[in-house]
């Protein structure tokens, strides 16, 4: 497990999301101190129109930022899920609100290769196992692997993205 780190930081960004079949917000923080190693930190949260694991946690989430930048929040939270202009305009007076975030440590592997018919990605890797004539590539969570042959592959990578989870809000 992951430790949770504490960061001062300040509500940069409130934006309504809507983008392939996803709803909610997207939120920008600007750490206090640089020496997180990033200028920015971005989140989502979730406010897609059915009570789903994911669309809670983003009501949580809201809910929090209202809570942390003393702001009223709505007789019926519910009403928020499946409204991100309405989330965006609640937030939007929080602009400004020094908090406390709690951040974990994220990370994903992805195997790119280059071939002469065009490019192959394989996202969420476990680990690639190299032999003379190919690569397998596992993948995370059980999924299927996969082969891909080195006679037509012209160059291939391993790249790693790395982010913040905001799992803590409070009050700075």
């Amino acid at each position: 497990m992951a430790s949770i780190r504490q960061v001062g930081a300040l509500l940069a960004q409130v934006e309504p999301l809507r983008e392939s079949g996803r709803q909610g917000l997207r939120l920008g923080f600007r750490p206090a101190h640089g020496r997180l190693g990033t200028d920015r930190i971005e989140d989502v949260a979730d406010l897609g129109p059915e009570l789903t694991v994911a669309s809670v946690a983003g009501l949580g989430k809201v809910l929090r930022l209202l809570r942390a930048a003393r702001l009223a929040r709505p007789r019926d939270p519910h009403t928020l899920l499946g409204d991100e202009e309405g989330a965006a305009r609640l937030l939007e007076r929080a602009r400004g609100t020094r908090l406390r975030l709690g951040l974990r440590s994220r990370s994903r592997l992805r195997f790119v290769a280059w071939t002469e018919s065009g490019v192959e990605a394989v996202n969420d890797v476990a680990e690639v196992i190299e032999s003379p004539l190919a690569w397998l590539v596992r993948r995370r969570n059980g999924r299927f692997p996969v082969l891909v042959s080195r006679a037509a592959v012209v160059r291939h990578r391993t790249e790693t993205e790395r982010w913040y989870e905001v799992v803590e809000i409070e009050r700075g």
